[in-house]
């Protein structure tokens, strides 16, 4: 599992350090993305597989499906980290997420999300005020 949060710093060639908890599960390859709400995603590279197979399978006349393919594919860059555990974050995709050189890391089980940390820290405080309501997650039935 992908879980716990992280403040990192890129280095001045745009790298991130991957934490060492996440080491076994994304030295394969790993795979950064646009993700919802102005954060990056990081798959490692055989989830981001599964997710472009169940995304093959939908139909082309399903406009959500083009939507969502063309907001995950043409802005993917495929990486493998190296030794010091470090894979490159394209200016790209720091540019839209609004990441300068400090990055939070968020372990969301199958994935990873980074985060500019201001915009983590805002999204944070509009989960909390989210979760007053008790039925804000009783129909996920989880």
């Amino acid at each position: 599992m992908l879980i716990g949060q992280y403040e990192h710093t890129l280095d001045s060639k745009g790298r991130l350090t991957l934490p060492s908890e996440y080491g076994s599960e994304l030295i394969a390859g790993v795979v950064l993305t646009r993700g919802m709400e102005d954060c990056l995603y990081l798959f490692p590279t055989e989830e981001f597989e599964r997710l472009s197979g169940r995304l093959r399978e939908q139909s082309l006349t399903d406009s959500r499906a083009r939507k969502l393919r063309r907001w995950l594919f043409p802005q993917a860059h495929a990486a493998e980290p190296d030794r010091q555990r470090r894979v490159l974050v394209p200016q790209w995709l720091r540019d839209a997420a609004g990441i300068g050189d400090k990055v939070l890391i968020a372990g969301m089980d199958n994935y990873v999300e980074l985060w500019n940390p201001e915009t983590w820290r805002n999204q944070d405080q509009a989960l909390r005020a989210e979760l007053n309501d008790a039925d804000f997650f009783a129909s996920l039935n989880v």
